[in-house]
């Protein structure tokens, strides 16, 4: 769901015909006369029934699985990302840092470096990239986990990053032991400030007025 939220509003979905959002962990009425769509990941929070019946079979083996019968097509989204604004996405793991760089989780440091690849790569096929990875001499384990990712992806997808007429894009990969001075700087930007100034959650800023209540929400389209 919160995919889904940073991706699109309500009443753009609303406005594409689709009527209903519900969340598959919870108890939902049955609505034969709706077909339906499903996002999924396959982890072990999805539903037993749900997982077993269409994220554990290979795609060669739901023609013989029960749930053939029912679902018209499948289809595998690239999307492990939060996306916040046009150019901002963030890969909603606040505990990497820690499993990277603290020596009591050195055993968490693979599994941590897999899982962030993996994430930074689909920014880049959903924005149909294939770039070149730079990265700071000593630090070419994140370089080639990502590559390896990409790799793997455009052996699916063979024109991934061949945009005729478009220069190569370069991916960047950098951490604040870099440049010690990024850290302490901030942002000169009035959204920087007004984070920092005021009570803002979920992008929205709430305050009173004569007396009422005022909800504004803060985003793109925002003119200031």
């Amino acid at each position: 769901m919160c995919i889904l939220s940073s991706c699109c509003k309500m009443s753009g979905i609303l406005y594409e015909g689709i009527t209903i959002v519900e969340d598959i962990h919870k108890r939902r009425e049955p609505i034969p006369s709706l077909k339906a769509i499903y996002l999924l990941s396959p982890t072990e929070k999805v539903p037993t029934g749900v997982r077993e019946s269409v994220l554990c079979p290979p795609f060669n083996e739901l023609g013989h699985s029960p749930v053939a019968k029912v679902v018209k097509t499948l289809k595998e989204i690239h999307l492990a990302f939060l996306p916040y604004e046009a150019n901002v996405f963030s890969l909603d793991a606040p505990h990497s840092t820690y499993n990277l760089y603290c020596p009591y989780q050195a055993g968490e440091q693979t599994w941590q470096l897999e899982a962030l690849a993996q994430q930074i790569a689909t920014p880049c096929t959903t924005q149909q990239e294939y770039p070149a990875i730079r990265y700071r001499k000593g630090h070419g384990a994140d370089g080639h986990a990502v590559l390896a990712k990409l790799n793997a992806l455009k052996a699916d997808t063979p024109n991934l990053g061949e945009v005729p007429e478009k220069a190569r894009s370069q991916l960047l990969i950098v951490d604040p032991t870099a440049d010690l001075l990024v850290p302490l700087l901030h942002e000169l930007t009035f959204q920087a400030m007004a984070y920092d100034l005021l009570d803002i959650e979920q992008d929205t800023y709430r305050y009173e007025t004569t007396g009422l209540s005022e909800a504004m929400l803060l985003e793109e389209d925002d003119d200031l």
